[in-house]
């Protein structure tokens, strides 16, 4: 068998030290490896997804292992990103696409002896609050046989909020723990395993940190990407942020933002609450999304092309649909909603799909801010269905 290589040593190591010297300095990161004493060779790391840059955190903990990364297929389309994906020897992944490839990728790189890392959520959260597993984890984990292990970047979203037009000052710490020995996966039903995994990824941010301060010239720039409804008059995307007000132009209902993640003004004490309420709000038996569509996709050269078409799409409790052009091409595509696990999101432009194996933004239009509430939607009709 072809050995899986690991990411290049005289690269990788320099590279730690240096980033590991600067997030230290400019974002507070502590690292605490003791779930990790016992690591072996041929591990598996499942972490929550919580921020973009929770691959160096990850990295921090595991140190001076070299991981091998499952990320999405879509980073690989950045001219920038794609030479340094190169070298670190990642595995690509279709998100929420039955991929073969990807487990035999896998399976080879802990056959030799490589440390695999993945993100089971299959997603960046967009608020502080992890979301939920991907379908066939549980499997994969009953299959491989390994040893499994954690690592948290608790406070990685409250710095890096995937919303935010600037990060943040305060504080990451790094944890670790040991989810599985592999001599009891084996004992253990697929059940057993789900509920496990779904434990050790389940997180909330804002609690886990609470009472830390965060600090940044304006805690609400870029936060009306993802908060979109008002609770006082209850309309929508009239939400105006910034410094460090939240406010909705339609009845000029006001919160602020604290430093520490504190929502002052508000029937809300917190973020998460807010978007949570949001989805509540919508309801899967009535509520249907029609909206027209600027098309994204991958050009001829592999980079992401983000005017490649226009047309229109629509989402209800049955299922999700596309139509228009791309290229010149007339296209047109429908997914039961139990076959989606879940829309990717670019907070404030786009959501994502697959298309024929290949990847497609769409730019909801006018206001490319409503993607947020296509991918609240899908998410509260699979909670609805279970």
């Amino acid at each position: 068998m072809k050995k899986f290589k690991k990411p290049l040593a005289v690269i990788y190591y320099p590279a730690y030290f240096l980033l590991r010297i600067y997030y230290r300095i400019a974002y507070g990161v502590t690292v605490d490896r003791s779930g990790l004493k016992d690591i072996k060779n041929g591990s598996i790391i499942l972490c929550p997804h919580l921020s973009n840059c929770d691959h160096f955190l990850v990295a921090f903990g595991l140190f001076p292992k070299r991981p091998t990364f499952v990320m999405s297929e879509h980073f690989t389309k950045n001219p920038m990103l794609r030479p340094i994906l190169k070298v670190m020897h990642v595995i690509t992944k279709k998100m929420f696409c039955a991929d073969v490839g990807t487990i035999m990728n896998i399976r080879r790189a802990l056959k030799c002896g490589n440390t695999v890392v993945l993100f089971p959520e299959g997603r960046l959260t967009w608020y502080g609050h992890s979301l939920a597993v991907t379908a066939g984890t549980a499997e994969l984990i009953k299959s491989c046989g390994v040893n499994v292990y954690t690592v948290t970047g608790n406070g990685a979203y409250l710095t890096f909020p995937k919303w935010r037009k600037a990060d943040r000052k305060g504080k990451i710490r790094v944890t670790t723990a040991k989810l599985f020995d592999a001599s009891e996966i084996k004992e253990l039903s697929l059940d057993e395993i789900k509920t496990r995994i779904d434990s050790a990824i389940l997180h909330d941010d804002e609690l886990a940190m609470e009472g830390v301060t965060y600090r940044c010239k304006d805690m609400t720039a870029g936060i009306d990407g993802i908060i979109y409804k008002c609770p006082v008059c209850m309309s929508e995307f009239k939400i105006k942020a910034e410094n460090g007000h939240i406010t909705c132009t339609q009845c000029g209902a006001d919160a602020v933002l604290d430093n520490k993640y504190v929502l002052h003004g508000s029937q809300f004490g917190r973020i998460n609450e807010w978007c949570e309420w949001q989805k509540q709000c919508l309801d899967p038996e009535k509520d249907v999304l029609e909206e027209e569509m600027i098309f994204g996709t991958v050009n001829d050269k592999g980079n992401i092309d983000h005017n490649a078409g226009k047309g229109k799409a629509r989402l209800d409790k049955e299922g999700f649909s596309f139509e228009g052009q791309i290229y010149g091409e007339e296209v047109s595509a429908y997914y039961p909603t139990e076959k989606l696990g879940g829309f990717p999101i670019t907070v404030g432009s786009a959501f994502d799909v697959y298309y024929k194996n290949k990847l497609v933004y769409l730019h909801p239009q006018p206001d490319m801010r409503t993607a947020v509430k296509w991918v609240t939607f899908l998410d509260r009709i699979h909670e609805y269905g279970n």
